[in-house]
């Protein structure tokens, strides 16, 4: 899970250099935007996200972690709203690319909430989730999500991801760091994070 952190962290940041980018009034590439809408829909939702919500939120569940609230309830509220950002992304950046009217401030304002939300996600999960979890799972329970999380990746498709995997490394060299703070935003749980 982790590991996939870092690759989705890696799109981010090209994302975020998109952005900043565009703010210096230089052309977005459509093609690459349109993989990052590929790479976030399969790689970070139905892959990733999927392992959380419906594998690993319900197994710390069952080992007592409440599943309203912080952590888990804002985990997956993040979701649907990466999701939403996701949709208005695929929305964007063709309209960008046709040059329509508002497209480019619609677009800078989607790349924008997709980098702050992924940032303040995937610190949560590093920071807090994971090494709870580390606590209150069993050693069984670990080889259990492992071996399931290995079904989703075949159900996927083994190709798919390491081509996605293989967009998201693409970027490795070019990224700007990825900020050490927590989270810069409250993560609407009510935990006061």
């Amino acid at each position: 899970m982790e590991a996939e952190h870092r690759l989705i962290e890696t799109v981010v940041k090209a994302l975020g250099g998109v952005a900043a980018a565009l703010e210096k009034g230089q052309p977005a590439d459509a093609a690459m935007l349109a993989t990052a809408v590929e790479f976030f829909r399969v790689y970070a939702d139905k892959l990733h996200h999927s392992k959380e919500e419906t594998l690993f939120f319900p197994m710390l569940v069952k080992r007592g972690v409440p599943p309203q609230g912080c952590p888990i309830g804002g985990l997956n509220h993040e979701h649907e709203k990466g999701r939403a950002l996701v949709r208005a992304l695929a929305d964007q950046a063709p309209a960008y690319a046709q040059g329509k009217p508002g497209a480019k401030k619609a677009l800078l304002e989607t790349l924008h909430g997709l980098v702050d939300l992924y940032q303040n996600h995937i610190w949560k999960e590093d920071a807090m989730v994971f090494p709870m979890a580390d606590k209150v799972l069993t050693e069984a329970d670990q080889t259990e999500l492992a071996e399931k999380f290995d079904e989703v990746d075949r159900a996927v498709g083994l190709d798919l991801v390491a081509r996605l995997e293989a967009f998201a490394k693409s970027f490795a060299s070019v990224q700007a760091p990825w900020p050490s703070a927590g989270p810069s935003g409250g993560c609407d749980c009510g935990c006061g994070s």
